[in-house]
């Protein structure tokens, strides 16, 4: 008589389906959110204004029973004067947005039609933002594969069952 060798548990058998599906869902994220942030072309951004920062909103996200990993999201308001007309309170968008504490000076760059949205003159410079639409595409790319990983793994592990 020959050893039968063992089957995986019921509930181990979708462990690597679930995985490669989190690990497809993080990259098709972050592929998007990078091949969107490296479309932007602030190149049209020619205005400037002197600006102080007003205030700094700091939000802390803090993983459920886990005190040491956390994200904290900086959102960064500014006050300037563009042709007579103040800006206040108006949030700083673009790189590096949040190195700038309150009371802190800077120029800031605008639309010339559109100075109610500023963004941080590194963002103007030409192919400051290029080098996240190769990362995007990269991670959407791996992500696709992941996927295809996933099916593949959910395919053989529904088939051993039957």
């Amino acid at each position: 008589m020959t050893a039968r060798p063992k089957s995986p548990k019921r509930g181990n058998r979708f462990v690597l389906p679930m995985v490669l599906g989190v690990f497809t869902l993080v990259l098709l994220i972050i592929g998007t959110v990078f091949t969107v942030l490296g479309s932007q072309d602030y190149s049209g951004h020619t205005g400037r204004a002197e600006a102080v920062v007003t205030r700094v909103d700091r939000e802390i996200d803090r993983r459920p029973g886990d005190d040491r990993r956390k994200r904290v999201d900086y959102d960064v308001y500014v006050g300037y004067q563009v042709d007579g007309t103040d800006y206040s309170d108006v949030r700083l968008n673009g790189l590096d947005a949040d190195d700038y504490g309150e009371g802190d000076t800077l120029t800031v760059a605008y639309e010339p039609g559109a100075p109610d949205s500023p963004v941080t003159v590194q963002s103007t410079e030409e192919g400051a933002l290029d080098l996240f639409r190769p990362l995007g595409i990269g991670a959407l790319v791996l992500g696709a594969a992941a996927a295809a990983g996933a099916i593949a793994a959910l395919v053989r592990t529904l088939r051993a069952r039957g």
